[in-house]
């Protein structure tokens, strides 16, 4: 036993070969998905479990910006209202009641697409911030690809959000192996069909093979 817990076959045994424990970069090339395809199913296979909702992810944006983006708002509903007042000669003929309204129902609907545009790319430079990927690389893919096709990439193959280690709380790639800050396994397998399971699994999803079972026997193994 290391550390007061069991050591399961597949979930908190380092790994080892050629006389050497796997860890970080080297645990990462030993992904289950090594080709540029596969990454992306990789992807979206770890990015299903992300649970999140509109409100977490709309404070990703940096407030600095939404703060921005308010005030472009206010100033486009207040140059609205400036141009119903003074409006050109050929306009004012119209009653001021009718000129005014018309000007900030427009210029409101236009001001509110340029803001909703700028929290859009805020979002995705940030987002992928967080995620490990160059904010500044895919800002400009999302810029300056046409036809949202730059935006439509970034979203199919980002990267899933890091991992926080069960063991030692530390940040890690979610495509890792094992934690590089203290070996533990992020992607325990069956000792029975050798299958992917969750971490705190009690019967294998596959098999049906008790991984308590195991636990216990091996937490009773001489020299655990």
């Amino acid at each position: 036993m290391a550390g007061g817990q069991p050591r399961i076959e597949g979930i908190m045994t380092p790994l080892r070969g050629a006389g050497k424990i796997i860890t970080g970069n080297e645990g990462m090339r030993m992904s289950k998905h090594g080709d540029f395809l596969g990454r992306i199913q990789d992807n979206w296979r770890q990015r299903a479990d992300e649970k999140t909702t509109f409100r977490a992810e709309f404070r990703v944006i940096p407030r600095r910006l939404v703060r921005v983006v308010l005030g472009l708002f206010m100033l486009g509903i207040a140059a609205g209202f400036y141009a119903g007042l003074y409006a050109p000669l050929s306009y004012i003929a119209q009653p001021l009641a009718r000129r005014v309204p018309a000007n900030l129902i427009f210029v409101m609907l236009v001001t509110a697409v340029l803001c909703a545009v700028i929290l859009f790319y805020g979002y995705i430079a940030a987002d992928a911030k967080r995620r490990g990927m160059s904010p500044t690389l895919w800002l400009l893919v999302s810029l300056l690809v046409p036809y949202l096709i730059g935006a439509i990439l970034y979203f199919v193959i980002r990267e899933p959000l890091p991992l926080n280690c069960p063991q030692c709380g530390r940040a890690v790639n979610p495509h890792f192996n094992f934690c590089p800050g203290c070996q533990f396994n992020l992607r325990p397998n069956c000792s029975q069909c050798r299958r992917a399971i969750r971490a705190g699994d009690r019967f294998c999803p596959h098999c049906g093979a008790a991984l308590e079972a195991e636990a216990s026997v091996q937490a009773d193994a001489p020299g655990a």
